[in-house]
């Protein structure tokens, strides 16, 4: 800034004394004022030249454009001084006038293009902006004019002026009205505002020259020094350093943009007032005067056609920007699905026709297997590109009008409705109930906030068809079918099961055990082996009658074939989602587990309740070997009873679970040799007091989705403890006891001062209890599970890893944590049936654990067969329901 302010003091100082030397000694003569504003014009066009060089863009061009205006106007001069030294005088010839509006046209198109560099409020046109700011420069100018020819007395006629000179003064006060333009409406940094406030003197210098020298009886020295000045701040401008990007307009800018469109029409008003007053009262105006006026008219039009303009590009960005906006409010932005806002409104609009009109409603809850792996093993970009080709095949797999969307992270939903379909007619309803409906079907259409439309028009009328769904693309397994009663292990509605689906309690997958339903031989029920055959049927989720609360005749047939419907799409998107994935060359394998719940008639759900019910079914699938789907056909109830999370939050937030239906069951754990029972393990079971027994499988995943399952294995833990004293008496010695644990447990140190806690309240001794890790989840931090399990095993506890084999529990726990006993889960026991296979994993497994020194014990032994060929492989102990089913305390049977 110093040097800035130096420059220009000499800069002025020196033309100062230039202008006074030849003033005062030299008497002015025309030569020497035209040598010394040749020599001017030459020095500031090689700064512009030079400096114009070392810049680019715009800066560089407006400095390349003023070198160029500079050495025109230069020749004029050289041209002069020419003239006088041949002694030539006479007119100026043609290019000698042409060549003054050279550095005028130079220093427009200068002009021109800084509106590119000028940040705006609102970003418009480029174009548009400077025809606009050429229009309100002249609009100004001629306002000014006209405004000065009319109120300044004594102004001289038009006639006797020189025109060229006339117009050249014009031009200097049009360009420097942009140049203020400019300055007053664009913000910018102040170093992007000192080189046009420096042409801006320029320009006035110039202007003041040409108006001496229009007018013909003002100071010579006065036309000369603003024609030496004018080059000098050209060249001070072209000296100027780099522009900063200015920060971007604040709120208190845009809400000063008012003032760039309302500064052209100030001296218009001005004007137009004036020259209506002088009208009324000389009666006429000049013809000056009146060109001028329609020449401003002209000009407010066309600003005002641009204006319009702008303001039309305005609103279309504005609405593209609510579109764009509205759309990334709705969908995900990875995968371009629905968010969880719009699957929540869709839902509810989806549940609404369903409450009123009996809409069959379905919701489909996805969440991927191991998904971390993925991004763990190709890297987070790998794992997007899955994400989206998930995403495009569940909209494939899926009908047109069905909602596929991503909650989060790896969790997808679809809602499933048959809005188009119409439904058997209702039964009678109140009057005012039926007026209602009436106002109802006369709505067509409902529009949502996110721009989702429900057609109604097949309710118009109470009209009834068939459903719109083919059966012939639902699979055989899937097909509708009314058999005349409910047969244990169907749907509610009286559809059988697909192949790979059960439907009792939360329906399962083939293979897979359930509460209420058959478990397959081997099959492991929460910590426990069932029996071929064995069902424990749980209220709390047994299927409702077909008709019960239904307020629509003939429904059963009608859900049966949407639940059918709706299992054949979940069918398809696992198939379709199982398919590997082939990315930059690479295969790349997804599992998916699918819970389905489908909504029955007069079931009064809400959006939040459905969804958990997905979710829990969903989760049902995780626990029982993932990759299947399972449909929820738990109890229907939709009181605040029902909702299972807030059940069983508060029966474990009053501190006694005891007291709100928890309880314990042992499992007898045999030695194979004899049979006797060395061990029992303790199991969790619930019976709510409203929705009767649950099933372990799901409340363990509930608590385990809400954080409470630390709550429950301390309970089994305290209780197992507790009852050591009551085995020993009822086996007449010692007994083991094996209590589970969740594997998330191992990263933090609730589970050893838990532990510590039950050994010294029940004084019992370390070297009978056993913790098993159970394998629902991953173990979060192998090092730190590894610490745990050795400062469990100092305290004399032993440790055992649960259900070997399968979930997360391989060698890499094995070798990871030392452990005191491993339980072979029961798909590697079927050696019976499998021999070869089975045998042969048994024995290698057998085979490490005894290098390690590791008790092994075989799990889902319930024939005589298995276990005696387990035995005969060297596996010492065994657990199943051959030795014995979990039970109470209290109907334990001691005979072995």
């Amino acid at each position: 800034m110093v040097i800035t302010t130096a420059r220009l003091l000499g800069t002025l100082a020196l033309t100062l004394g230039v202008v006074a030397f030849g003033e005062l000694v030299l008497g002015t003569p025309r030569l020497y004022t035209d040598t010394a504003q040749l020599v001017a014009g030459l020095l500031a066009a090689a700064v512009c030249l030079t400096v114009g060089r070392d810049r680019a863009g715009i800066p560089r061009r407006w400095r390349l454009l003023a070198a160029g205006g500079l050495v025109v106007w230069s020749l004029n001069r050289l041209w002069s001084v020419v003239q006088q030294l041949a002694g030539v005088d006479g007119p100026p010839h043609a290019l000698t006038w042409a060549g003054l509006f050279v550095l005028p046209v130079c220093m427009l198109v200068g002009l021109l293009g800084a509106v590119h560099t000028r940040p705006r409020p609102v970003p418009t046109s480029t174009l548009r902006d400077q025809i606009a700011l050429v229009i309100d420069s002249l609009l100004i100018t001629g306002s000014v004019l006209a405004l000065f020819w009319s109120v300044l007395p004594g102004t001289p006629a038009l006639r006797g002026l020189d025109v060229v000179h006339l117009v050249y003064l014009i031009a200097d006060v049009v360009l420097f009205t942009m140049v203020v333009l400019l300055l007053t409406t664009r913000p910018d940094s102040p170093a992007g505002r000192r080189p046009l406030r420096l042409v801006g003197s320029a320009l006035l210098a110039f202007g003041v020259a040409d108006t001496v020298r229009l007018l013909g009886d003002g100071p010579t020295w006065l036309e000369g020094l603003g024609h030496l000045l004018g080059p000098a701040f050209i060249a001070m401008a072209a000296l100027s350093p780099n522009r900063v990007p200015p920060p971007q307009p604040d709120a208190e800018v845009l809400e000063r943009d008012w003032f760039r469109l309302l500064l052209p029409y100030g001296p218009v008003v001005v004007t137009g007032v004036v020259l209506v007053v002088r009208t009324v009262a000389e009666g006429s105006l000049s013809p000056f005067e009146a060109s001028l006026g329609w020449l401003g008219l002209a000009l407010v039009v066309t600003r005002q056609m641009i204006t319009i303009v702008d303001n039309t590009v305005l609103f279309d960005r504005v609405a593209t920007v609510q579109r764009r906006l509205h759309h990334q409010a709705y969908h995900d932005p990875l995968t371009g699905l629905a968010n969880r806002a719009l699957f929540r409104e869709r839902l509810v609009l989806a549940i609404d026709a369903h409450q009123k009109r009996g809409t069959p409603v379905a919701v489909l809850f996805a969440d991927l297997d191991d998904f971390k792996l993925i991004n763990d093993t190709f890297g987070h970009a790998i794992g997007d590109r899955v994400l989206q080709a998930i995403g495009e095949r569940m909209r494939a797999g899926v009908r047109a009008g069905d909602l596929v969307a991503r909650l989060g992270g790896d969790e997808f939903a679809i809602v499933l409705d048959q809005g188009g379909v119409a439904v058997p007619a209702p039964r009678r309803r109140s009057p005012w109930r039926r007026r209602a409906d009436g106002m109802l079907r006369q709505r067509r259409y409902v529009l949502s906030a996110a721009g989702v439309r429900v057609s109604e028009a097949a309710f118009a009328g109470g009209a009834t068809v068939s459903p719109s769904w083919d059966t012939s693309t639902v699979p055989a397994a899937v097909t509708p079918s009314s058999p005349p009663s409910l047969a244990p292990g169907s749907s509610p509605a009286g559809a059988p099961a697909p192949s790979g689906v059960s439907t009792a309690g939360v329906s399962a997958p083939s293979g897979a055990s359930t509460a209420g339903a058959s478990a397959p031989s081997g099959a492991s029920t929460a910590g426990g082996s069932a029996p071929v055959g064995s069902s424990s049927a749980s209220p709390a989720f047994a299927a409702a009658p077909p008709e019960a609360s239904s307020p629509f005749p003939g429904s059963p047939a009608f859900d049966a074939a949407w639940e059918a419907e709706a299992e054949a799409i979940g069918q398809r998107v696992l198939a379709t989602l199982r398919e590997p994935y082939i990315i930059d060359g690479r295969s790349v394998g997804v599992g998916v587990s699918i819970g389905l719940v489908t909504a029955e008639p007069g079931d009064d759900l809400t959006a939040d309740l459905l969804l958990r019910r997905a979710d829990a079914a969903m989760y049902a699938v995780k626990r029982r070997g993932k990759g299947e789907l399972i449909r929820y056909t738990g109890p229907k109830d939709s009181s605040p009873h029902a909702d299972l999370p807030k059940l069983l939050a508060g029966a474990l937030a009053g501190g006694s679970p005891a007291a709100a239906g928890f309880d314990v069951h042992y499992q007898p754990i045999v030695r194979l040799s004899d049979g006797a029972t060395v061990a029992v393990e303790a199991l969790a079971r619930w019976t709510d007091p409203v929705a009767g027994p649950v099933h372990p499988d799901v409340f363990v995943t509930m608590a385990e989705r809400t954080g409470l399952v630390a709550a429950i294995d301390d309970f089994v833990l305290d209780r197992a403890c507790a009852d050591t004293a009551r085995l020993a008496e009822i086996y007449g010695r010692p007994i083991d006891v094996h209590v589970n644990v969740s594997a998330g447990r191992l990263a933090g140190p609730g589970l050893e001062d838990a532990v510590r806690a039950a050994l010294a309240r029940h004084r019992l001794d370390p070297a009978r209890l056993i913790i098993e890790i159970t394998e629902t989840l991953r173990i979060p931090d192998l090092p730190c599970a590894a610490g745990l399990v050795e400062r469990l095993r100092a305290l004399g506890v032993r440790v055992a890893l649960d259900d070997f084999g399968s979930g997360y529990n391989a060698l890499a726990q094995l070798h990871a944590i030392p452990v005191d006993i491993v339980k072979l889960d029961s798909t590697l026991t079927d050696v019976d049936t499998s021999p070869d296979r089975a045998g042969a994993l048994c024995r290698s497994v057998l085979a490490i654990c005894a290098e390690l020194g590791i008790t092994v014990v075989a799990e889902g032994l319930e024939t005589e067969d298995r276990a005696g060929a387990m035995a005969a492989l060297g596996c010492p102990q065994g657990q199943g329901y051959l030795y014995g089913a979990p039970a109470p305390l209290t109907r334990l049977d001691s005979s072995s």
